[in-house]
């Protein structure tokens, strides 16, 4: 009697790599527990990324609810999956109970049972940071220092969790940070004066004090490089942000590859032709977003599309002939434009819009022949205006504003989404 063919333990260990550990979480469970064989590479799939978060906005959580008393006991039962986390995030939302403030006992004893030097990317999303017990802040500061860490996330913590890294960090991301010195954080930083942290991505989403920030990158004694950036992300929330993102801008400006930028939206006539935001030498840079406010109006001017097409303007041919990605996300709010589209203010929007298309296009006029890279062009509309009828209008309008972006050869792309 012939044995009926078999496939490869080989290829049926693979098997479990090809689904996602988000999306077919209940699969990978299922396949966990139909083999030993399956175990293993199942379980490093589902407890690859660790997320801790709250899942009952603004009710009260009973203590055996905590998340840190979930992991502790996933922990406690199964040590063997401690191994498999690589990745961490810690997350409180506006709209959560605060619940790491209150999470003192299980939480610590948690974290203590993951090995540090494991973990390749941290997530840290606290409401309030010095509400969180000095046990659960240390064993933050021991993930940071992680000798595996690639990816850093912060949001609301002092800036002074990147100081603490070591030289295997390559990707940043703050929003809101404090760049007020810790002694806290700081007496526990383990880098040799030797190592120094040379980032390949950076994304400043600060509200508050950018050029503080700005000083910390720049301070020697923090020994933080950024000529080696080939993606940065700032949001601009004051006129004065220009020349911070310039100034980092500067630093990278040979191996800056992915640019986006959003300019305050308040700025002024005078400010736009200010500008101080350059982009001079960036040969390398090949995608370009601006995140454009394009109807505020607090000061009854409409000035932040002006910005941008004045920016645009001066991108030095240079830079410009290396870009082949151009993304606008204009945020456009119909009942902000008195007089709807065709009255003055919706005059002005349309001429600057039309700037952009016809700069971007008229390569054969241009005597410096800028834009000759230029492959794709992507548009994102979002409106807080929910009648069918007024989207449709405002996106009628912006593509007849950039009919000659339509008429070239470049790739476009324009999609409406909501605010």
């Amino acid at each position: 009697m012939s044995l009926s063919p078999r496939l490869p333990i080989e290829l049926l260990s693979l098997i479990p790599t090809f689904l996602d550990a988000q999306r077919d979480a209940k699969v990978l469970q299922t396949l966990s527990l139909t083999s030993q064989l399956f175990l293993k590479p199942c379980q490093a799939l589902l407890f690859n990324h660790i997320i801790l978060t709250n899942p009952t906005p603004n009710a009260t959580i009973p203590e055996e609810a905590y998340p840190g008393e979930k992991l502790l006991k996933l922990l406690e039962n199964s040590p063997r999956v401690s191994k498999y986390i690589k990745k961490l995030s810690v997350l409180e939302t506006n709209l959560s109970y605060g619940w790491l403030a209150n999470d003192r006992q299980a939480l610590p004893r948690a974290l203590k049972k993951i090995d540090r030097n494991q973990i390749t990317s941290f997530h840290l999303q606290p409401l309030h940071w010095y509400s969180i017990s000095i046990d659960v802040r240390a064993a933050f500061v021991g993930f940071c220092q992680s000798t595996s860490l690639v990816e850093l996330s912060i949001v609301r913590t002092p800036l002074a969790l990147l100081g603490v890294c070591g030289p295997s960090l390559k990707h940043f991301e703050a929003r809101d940070t404090d760049a007020e010195d810790d002694d806290q954080i700081r007496s526990m930083s383990r880098r040799l004066a030797s190592e120094l942290i040379v980032l390949e991505s950076l994304c400043m989403l600060q509200y508050l004090g950018l050029d503080k920030h700005l000083a910390y990158f720049m301070d020697p004694a923090n020994r933080i490089r950024l000529d080696k950036l080939t993606k940065l992300d700032i949001l601009g929330t004051s006129a004065e942000d220009d020349a911070c993102a310039s100034e980092i801008i500067s630093r990278c400006q040979r191996s800056l590859k992915t640019l986006t930028y959003e300019p305050f939206s308040d700025v002024s006539e005078r400010e736009v032709e200010g500008c101080p935001l350059s982009l001079s030498d960036c040969a390398s840079l090949t995608s370009l977003e601006l995140r454009i406010y394009a109807t505020y109006n607090f000061r009854r001017e409409w000035h932040c599309l002006h910005w941008a097409a004045f920016f645009m303007s001066r991108i030095p041919a240079m830079t410009s002939n290396s870009i082949q990605y151009l993304s606008f996300t204009l945020k456009f709010d119909l009942d902000e434009v008195p007089g709807g589209l065709n009255g003055h203010t919706g005059n002005l929007l349309y001429h600057y819009l039309r700037t952009i298309a016809v700069a971007v296009t008229d390569v054969a006029s241009t005597k410096d022949g800028k834009w000759k890279s230029l492959e794709e062009f992507n548009v994102e509309i979002q409106s807080p205006n929910t009648n069918d009828d007024e989207i449709e209008e405002v996106r009628l309008w912006v593509l007849n504003a950039l009919k000659p972006v339509l008429e070239s050869t470049i790739r476009f792309n324009l999609i409406t989404l909501p605010w």
